[in-house]
């Protein structure tokens, strides 16, 4: 393994073992409708993330990600459903396993970030949503110059706008996310 991969895998170590793993909320913001049905709701969501589990292991993508959708449309406020589908697009489908081309890796990685803007105006914790956007984007400026992925603007870009996101979630609440906004800044990242 090349030192910037092995480097790359221990900061994402290092990133996962700080994600604050957390029950949604559910307040006087939530619908009556989904107040009212939530438990149930949430139980069904539970049963399509199975199924999105069961139907990526076959390799049936598209019937996985009907699944997350159908999900994410049942409890739209639980933060890890967001992050789930995020991380698979962003880590395994853009993965160079699996994704030779990097204009194509680019592209799901730009759909699970994408993911988590739409999902930041719908869950009970936004600050997590953008806490896992400044995540993937260290996890893009780690691997850009190591697999040749062609980030726009390079590993630079990538960084910056993993601590604008660490900002944004800092505004939003995240306990951890300044601290992470100064270290990625920092010259020897």
């Amino acid at each position: 393994m090349r030192r910037g991969s092995l480097r790359a895998l221990l900061w994402v170590g290092v990133l996962l073992a700080l994600w604050p793993w957390s029950p949604p909320r559910t307040g006087a913001g939530t619908p009556l409708a989904l107040r009212l049905v939530g438990p149930f709701a949430s139980l069904a969501a539970s049963v399509e993330w199975v199924r999105f589990d069961l139907a990526v292991r076959e390799g049936r993508y598209e019937r996985a990600y009907g699944r997350a959708e159908r999900a994410l449309r049942l409890d739209p406020r639980a933060p890890q459903g967001w992050v789930t589908l995020s991380s698979h697009l962003c880590t395994f489908r853009a993965s160079l396993q699996n994704e030779p081309d990097p204009a194509a890796r680019r592209a799901w990685i730009r759909a699970g970030l994408e993911l988590l803007e739409r999902g930041e105006g719908l869950t009970s914790d936004p600050a997590e949503l953008a806490f896992a956007r400044g995540i993937t984007l260290v996890h893009v400026a780690l691997i850009d110059g190591d697999e040749g992925l062609g980030w726009p603007g390079g590993w630079r870009a990538a960084r910056d706008a993993a601590a604008r996101a660490f900002r944004r979630a800092e505004e939003l609440g995240h306990p951890q996310a300044g601290a992470l906004a100064e270290r990625v800044l920092e010259p020897e990242f």
